[in-house]
């Protein structure tokens, strides 16, 4: 076995021979005689001991972020994303309406010229129903 396997197999399997693939544990334990393979081997233990410790976290820190997580779900909650706020029946109101008027003031322009049409106003009061008495309208 070479050093740099060595070095290898303990990146990946850590610092304990025991848990590395059986092939490769007889040589290891040759490297690990000697003094750089068993400095690798401490190195490894150490940053094992680590990984395999819980953490110390005290009950006032959770509760911070518990009420953290529940202020951002309560936040997401209350306004809704950009595009439900944009495309709402309600805030589309004004702008159908706006442009309904626009359309509606286009079409009048085109039906009504600037002389009274008979066939042209009769048009016009059909549109906005006949029964209804208006100033311009055919009765």
């Amino acid at each position: 076995m070479t050093p740099e396997r060595f070095r290898e197999l303990a990146e990946i399997w850590g610092g304990d021979i025991a848990r590395w693939p059986e092939a490769e544990r007889d040589p290891a334990w040759i490297l690990a005689r000697t003094d750089a393979g068993a400095a690798m081997l401490r190195e490894h233990r150490a940053f094992d001991a680590l990984l395999a410790g819980s953490p110390e976290v005290s009950s006032a820190r959770v509760d911070r972020a518990a009420l953290a997580v529940l202020g951002a779900i309560a936040v997401s909650e209350a306004r809704p994303p950009w595009h439900r706020r944009w495309l709402q029946p309600v805030s589309l109101l004004p702008a159908g309406s706006l442009a309904c008027s626009a359309l509606l003031g286009v079409w009048l322009a085109g039906a009504l010229p600037y002389h009274q049409d008979d066939q042209a106003v009769a048009t016009v009061a059909a549109v906005f129903d006949a029964s209804v008495i208006s100033l311009w309208g055919n009765q």
